[in-house]
């Protein structure tokens, strides 16, 4: 539970962004200027390119492979000393005194959480937490297709390591969209996004049939972002909200109309003619 409160925003990054790779990625934090003081206002800064958080707390979450580069922009020297969760020194890795303008880089290969401080300075403290790579972002298009003027239909993101089939199942009645998984996944958990007009306030997840606890997260252009937990066999996840479009949306209707417009006046034309 803990973890997620710090992947979710890294997803919403990630699921709202332009890229989505999940190739190995170099973390950069700053140790600021004026760190070394203790009522200085934050001791990091996270200034990774294209992947920064803004999170000034000096924790970071990253996947299996990936690294973490410290620079000290301070005048002071610094370090970056692996510690336990109770503060105390753990030997896993320790960067040595490193001064203005240098930097110090970890590359993290193992799960869980891996807690650093400074040893000059240990009220300077931070974690990095490593999670399990999720997979790729896929997505499946044109969802709810009747609904839309255009026809398209709306977009579904989601990350997995196998794939959801194509056609999603929406029931009106129970305000839900059904998923089918494809094959067997070594995930733990699904990622989807959910676009606010084909479900609203998804407040319910049934993994096969049973009620299923999961995070939610809403970004800026409303959709919302679900962290499901599955198993390696999870084969249908089923999301209820409080709307969902209809099967039968504008398109559709505006077609069934046009239809029973022409079936009225080819049998009107008929009746004229026969009377």
């Amino acid at each position: 539970m803990r973890l997620s409160l710090f992947v979710l925003p890294l997803l919403v990054i990630i699921l709202g962004s332009s890229t989505f790779a999940f190739a190995e990625t170099s973390y950069q934090i700053k140790i600021p200027s004026g760190a070394s003081d203790p009522n200085a206002p934050y001791f990091w800064s996270d200034v990774t390119p294209g992947a920064t958080t803004g999170a000034t707390t000096g924790e970071i979450t990253v996947n299996p492979g990936d690294s973490v580069t410290w620079h000290n922009a301070d005048t002071a020297f610094h370090t970056i000393t692996s510690v336990t969760q109770s503060g105390e020194e753990d030997g896993t890795f320790d960067s040595g005194f490193f001064t203005a303008g240098e930097s110090h880089t970890e590359q993290f290969d193992d799960l869980g959480d891996f807690y650093y401080y400074c040893s000059l300075h240990p009220y300077m403290n931070g974690v990095v937490h490593v999670v399990k790579n999720p997979g790729s972002v896929q997505s499946i298009h044109k969802v709810g297709s009747g609904y839309s003027d255009d026809g398209l239909g709306f977009e579904v993101k989601y990350i997995l390591d196998t794939n959801l089939q194509n056609a999603v199942h929406i029931s009106p009645d129970d305000k839900s969209l059904t998923f089918k998984i494809s094959g067997h996944s070594e995930n733990e958990q699904i990622t989807l996004t959910l676009p606010e007009k084909l479900i609203k306030n998804p407040n319910t997840v049934l993994v096969d049939g049973v009620i299923t606890t999961f995070e939610s997260k809403m970004t800026s252009d409303l959709s919302t972002i679900l962290v499901i937990p599955i198993t390696a066999n999870s084969a249908e996840i089923k999301i209820m909200g409080t709307k969902v479009i209809p099967e039968f949306g504008f398109l559709a209707l505006s077609i069934l109309s046009v239809g029973l417009v022409s079936t009225l006046f080819l049998a009107r034309s008929k009746f004229l003619i026969f009377k």
